[in-house]
């Protein structure tokens, strides 16, 4: 008898960065590593489960372990509620640097995706960490943009203030929301979606790191016969083409249906 499931793997790599200021959480493990394609993690349709990646703000103080806490306390967070809230998860992230007066304003991005049950994935960002959706809703599959930076670049744009061929400088990528170690610090709860999956379709996150270098309409399709571990390898074998610098961080989750410990085996 076929029964849906959840597939899920990812890879976090320093590319020619100095440091790891990235890091990942995939079955309650935070990683933080050079180069790592993480084990195929394969969860039932009716188990709850919780992903994420952050990305340390490479101009703040202890940025790779910013990244780092805040995963720990998203895990813990997400094993003991249903929801997260994210002026909760902010100040319990701020009280955990409170030892060391050196790490005061240590920021990072944040993006989730929680499952609780069906085809619902509940998905929640703070800064520039994105997430995408593998869509099998149009005649040819198509990746697909589900989050909104928080930069000012981004506002502006909301804004209708962005004329039209014109070049912005770096400067205006500057976030305007992320998770800072900051007891004045105050964060924005509203960031959340729910997205109904389909079988064979998918979620991505990702860090700049991948979306600045490769944009989506770039990315290979995730057909059905496709592994998602070749699936990353074609990620990275293209970030590596473009001599990527900053680190970058991806994770894919999709919907099968049919025999798991095939799939398991892939």
């Amino acid at each position: 008898m076929k029964h849906s499931f959840f597939e899920i793997q990812g890879f976090t790599w320093k590319a020619k960065a100095q440091y790891q200021q990235d890091a990942i959480l995939i079955d309650n493990c935070v990683i933080q590593h050079n180069g790592l394609v993480t084990k195929h993690h394969i969860f039932d349709f009716n188990h709850e489960w919780c992903v994420a990646i952050a990305d340390g703000v490479s101009h703040s103080p202890r940025a790779a372990q910013a990244a780092k806490k805040i995963l720990e306390l998203v895990s813990i967070t997400a094993k003991n509620t249903s929801s997260i809230e994210f002026q909760r998860l902010q100040n319990q992230f701020s009280n955990a640097f409170n030892y060391d007066p050196n790490a005061t304003g240590s920021s990072t991005t944040l993006a989730l995706i929680k499952h609780t049950q069906s085809n619902f994935l509940t998905i929640q960002h703070l800064g520039n960490t994105r997430a995408y959706l593998y869509s099998l809703a149009q005649e040819l599959p198509k990746w697909i943009c589900l989050t909104r930076d928080h930069t000012y670049l981004e506002k502006l744009r909301l804004l209708g203030k962005l004329e039209a061929g014109e070049q912005y400088a770096s400067i205006y990528n500057v976030l305007t929301e992320y998770f800072c170690a900051d007891p004045m610090h105050t964060v924005n709860n509203q960031h959340y979606l729910e997205e109904y999956l389909t079988e064979n379709e998918a979620i991505v996150l990702c860090s700049d790191g991948v979306h600045d270098v490769l944009k989506c309409n770039e990315w290979p399709s995730l057909d059905a016969e496709l592994s998602l571990k070749n699936w990353l390898n074609l990620i990275k074998i293209e970030l590596e083409k473009r001599q990527a610098y900053d680190n970058a961080s991806i994770i894919t989750i999709r919907l099968r249906s049919g025999n798991s410990n095939l799939i398991s085996t892939l």
